[in-house]
């Protein structure tokens, strides 16, 4: 039961955690990071994400244009709220490496001391991931704690991070808490 369908992890493993950082990095457009495999807005989201990046090709907006010492922070923060992997720390501290910026762990435990986890999904709550995009997903949960991000950062739509998750609503304030 707790796959329901095709498609990665239904709970807040690796794989939901870091699609959820990948948003909130920048690095994905607004609401990609938790669209089930077999919802009819995973193939528009696929169609719409590669009209963008040959937009972003004319652009000339790169990923180090996106990814600064902000966006890490935010990404730590989402990490935090959502309940997410451990994983996460050496992904991220391994893909701030590649971006040139200098992660250090004392940061995350900085940003944990902080940031409240919201989200009520397994395995460490009550719901699965499915139940979390139809709750709002990512966007409205970084909408519940804006006062904890830096919503300046830009992200691959073009806009900043303030503007993509604006719109975000908990559905189910059961899921999000």
């Amino acid at each position: 039961g707790i796959a329901r369908s095709p498609g990665h992890c239904m709970t807040m493993g690796t794989a939901s955690t870091m699609t959820a950082i990948a948003e909130t990095l920048g690095l994905t457009l607004p609401g990609a990071s938790s669209i089930p495999a077999v919802d009819a807005n995973h193939p528009r989201m696929a169609t719409t994400c590669g009209r963008r990046v040959v937009e972003m090709v004319w652009e000339d907006l790169k990923p180090r244009d996106i990814l600064t010492e902000a966006s890490f922070e935010n990404a730590i923060t989402a990490d935090m709220a959502i309940g997410g992997s451990t994983n996460a720390i050496i992904h991220l501290v391994a893909l701030a490496g590649r971006a040139g910026i200098r992660l250090e762990l004392s940061k995350f435990d900085e940003v944990s001391q902080r940031a409240p986890m919201i989200a009520n999904v397994r395995p460490s709550g009550k719901y699965l991931m499915e139940d979390f995009y139809y709750a709002g997903g990512l966007r409205a949960l970084l909408n519940q704690i804006t006062e904890l991000l830096h919503l300046y950062c830009l992200t691959v739509s073009g806009e900043t991070l303030g503007t993509n998750i604006q719109s975000g609503r908990v559905c189910n304030p059961d899921v999000i808490r």
